[in-house]
């Protein structure tokens, strides 16, 4: 369970919402602030909230060094690409909900590697010392 990438659940999430029709542009809460400003929570705002969580959960898991980071690392990599092409390719992907999520999952895959590299050089230093 570990070594599964999170951004995998709001990945779902979204694909759940582009098959079922109802979009990402859809409400799902309207709340009055105090100011008289309506403020209207759309099911892609939502998603993208629920993404930017758990892109903090997949930068602080790479700060972890084991035997699944490695698979984790490589399960990132290829969430990405299957959201890259579906982006490009699947007309219902072509919106900035998935943009977003897909450039998070970028981010995710960049700063695992660039962290896990870190701590990995930083091992390897305590162990000469």
């Amino acid at each position: 369970m570990k070594s599964i990438p999170l951004l995998l659940i709001p990945a779902i999430l979204l694909h759940v919402l582009l098959m079922g029709g109802s979009g990402v542009a859809d409400p799902w809460a309207t709340l009055t602030l105090p100011s008289g400003s309506v403020f209207e929570l759309s099911a892609g705002t939502a998603v993208l909230a629920m993404a930017l969580a758990t892109l903090f959960i997949e930068v602080f898991k790479a700060t972890f060094t084991g035997q699944g980071s490695l698979i984790d690392h490589m399960l990132s990599l290829m969430l990405f690409i299957v959201l890259l092409l579906e982006f490009l390719l699947w007309p219902a992907a072509g919106n900035a909900t998935f943009a977003l999520l897909t450039l998070m999952a970028l981010v995710d895959v960049i700063a695992g590697f660039a962290v896990g590299m870190a701590v990995a050089r930083r091992d390897v230093g305590i162990m000469r010392g």
